[in-house]
């Protein structure tokens, strides 16, 4: 027996009564029979038991904590649960030229939403450890006044600079994660691990080289992404404005990469949400679903 996971952004999933929208997020991962669900957008513990029951029942859930706009990060799993926690920063370091440099940006870059972090009973694969992220979005993040007030961008400058600060946030979460990876994988060295979620960015961006870890020269540790193994054409996990991208990304450890049978996104129904009516379909995300054997 082996496992299925899937990752999922289910887009603001506020109201565990919507049942047509419940039944279109289900519709899409039910034919996969995933074990382990890993959950973005998802506003509470009904979300998710309504989205679990959709599924034909039997799942334990692990939530993270809100942000302000009332998402969260959130796990479900039909495998037993052998520990979990949930990761908190109020807010991230960001690193340092010199040891006796202050930290910069010192409290102003909080972990908006917190990593559940779960290890399951996969049975005769063993233990899985599955970390779940969602991590600051691409839009850019404007400057501030000593208020509070946000000082929207009025050239070019102000906007990319607003755009770099975007990156750094996503950067800061990463290296959150990344360090919480370390920990694990010095702990044990051949714990087989998976760090899934919405990344908010593409394959070979800063965010995703630091979970990933270093490549040259080569580590044991480095995790390995497994949107590489999808093809390139069928490699799109959001449609906005016209435009696809992969932004949800699975990235496992090398202990467990060779136990991956399949990768794929599952983008039937996925559509353009700048360009169509989000009621009409489940997400602007499609799912991405591993099968371990």
């Amino acid at each position: 027996m082996g496992l299925v996971l899937a990752t999922f952004n289910v887009l603001d999933l506020f109201d565990a009564t919507d049942t047509p929208r419940i039944e279109r997020i289900a519709a899409l991962l039910h034919p996969h029979a995933p074990d382990v669900v890993a959950l973005q957008e998802v506003g509470g513990e009904s979300a998710c038991t309504a989205i679990g029951e959709a599924l034909g029942g039997g799942y334990t859930q692990v939530l993270g904590d809100a942000d302000a706009r009332g998402i969260r990060c959130a796990l479900l799993t039909r495998r037993p649960i052998v520990a979990s926690a949930v990761l908190r920063a109020k807010s991230l370091p960001f690193p340092r030229f010199f040891r006796e440099d202050a930290v910069p940006f010192e409290g102003r870059i909080p972990l908006r939403r917190a990593v559940p972090d779960v290890v399951v009973d996969a049975s005769e694969l063993g233990h899985v450890r599955v970390m779940v992220v969602h991590f600051k979005s691409r839009r850019g993040t404007p400057m501030r006044d000593e208020a509070g007030e946000t000082l929207e961008p009025k050239t070019t400058h102000e906007l990319v600079e607003a755009e770099t600060r975007a990156v750094v946030w996503r950067a800061a979460e990463a290296l959150f994660v990344r360090s919480a990876v370390d920990e694990h994988l010095l702990d044990d060295p051949d714990e087989m691990l998976v760090v899934c979620g919405d990344f908010n960015d593409v394959a070979g961006s800063l965010p995703l080289r630091i979970v990933r870890g270093a490549s040259e020269p080569a580590h044991t540790d480095e995790l390995v992404s497994l949107a590489g193994r999808v093809p390139i054409t069928e490699c799109v996990s959001v449609m906005h404005d016209g435009e696809p991208a992969a932004i949800d990304h699975i990235l496992v450890s090398r202990t467990l990469a060779p136990r991956v049978e399949r990768a794929f996104y599952e983008r039937m129904g996925l559509g353009d949400v700048v360009r169509q009516d989000a009621g009409t379909f489940a997400s602007d995300h499609a799912p991405f679903v591993v099968r371990f054997v």
